[in-house]
């Protein structure tokens, strides 16, 4: 793992109860950064922070609300304005999974919300700031299913699609500012909401712990990165070398125990 010093003091991660967010929570506590973790519900955020207290001696601070509204993102920056941000985590998501039509129009509603327009209000807030200092850095959490059309979950994979796009976007405005972006593209990930979703495990899973120490040591090295090597291949593959029809329905096979 990289020096993360560069990205603190202070660290805010969006989505950080468990899974990913939970192991990039861990990566920059043990790096000495100090955490704020944010998510709706206070029982495992307040586990995280007592452990991360306790096994690397950082500060570590909880904020509860829905994310996915205004008031959730005020909340997460107003908890903030005293200290110094040094690194953005845009964890939060939700994946309404199903056939669109299937889905409640609310459902689908607020995966756009959570995953897209948070995203951009977060990016928006904390980014200023570390411009302003000329040292800082946003992770933003995507995922293979954006690289295509994903029957059973669209709407999911569409936020994906937006969320990768716009960090390309700003890793390419911010350069030479001192703040570093990039996006994350996850294949299968063992979090618990994959454990609980699928029976099996999809080739190349890769753990959590790996999907954040590749995130974090892509930070300043180029505008995405694919954790797991077979993720790789496979990323390769459906977005370079397989025809958009056939990249679709490898997807739809991938994803068929979900729907």
């Amino acid at each position: 793992m990289r020096d993360l010093h560069g990205y603190g003091p202070w660290a805010v991660i969006a989505g950080a109860s468990e899974g990913i967010g939970a192991a990039f929570a861990t990566a920059l506590a043990r790096g000495g950064v100090n955490v704020v973790l944010a998510a709706r519900r206070a029982e495992p955020l307040d586990v995280l922070a007592s452990r991360l207290r306790a096994d690397h001696g950082v500060e570590a601070r909880t904020v509860v609300g829905d994310l996915a509204t205004v008031d959730g993102v005020d909340a997460l920056v107003a908890a903030c304005t005293e200290i110094e941000v040094g690194l953005l985590v845009t964890n939060a998501a939700f994946a309404p999974i199903g056939r669109f039509l299937d889905r409640d129009e609310a459902d689908l509603v607020r995966a756009v919300e959570l995953n897209g327009v948070t995203l951009v209000r977060l990016a928006r807030r904390f980014l200023p700031p570390m411009v302003d200092r000329g040292q800082g850095g946003l992770v933003v959490m995507s995922s293979l299913a954006g690289q295509q059309g994903s029957p059973g979950i669209a709407t999911y994979a569409a936020t994906k699609a937006f969320g990768a796009v716009l960090a390309e976007g700003l890793w390419s405005e911010l350069r030479g500012t001192g703040v570093d972006v990039v996006a994350c593209v996850a294949g299968a990930v063992l979090t618990p909401g994959l454990e609980q979703a699928k029976q099996r495990r999809a080739p190349g899973t890769v753990a959590a712990d790996v999907v954040a120490s590749a995130a974090l040591d892509a930070l300043g090295h180029g505008p995405r990165t694919v954790p797991g090597r077979l993720m790789r291949v496979s990323s390769v593959l459906t977005s370079r070398l397989m025809p958009k029809r056939a990249a679709i329905a490898l997807i739809a096979k991938a994803s068929s125990d979900l729907t």
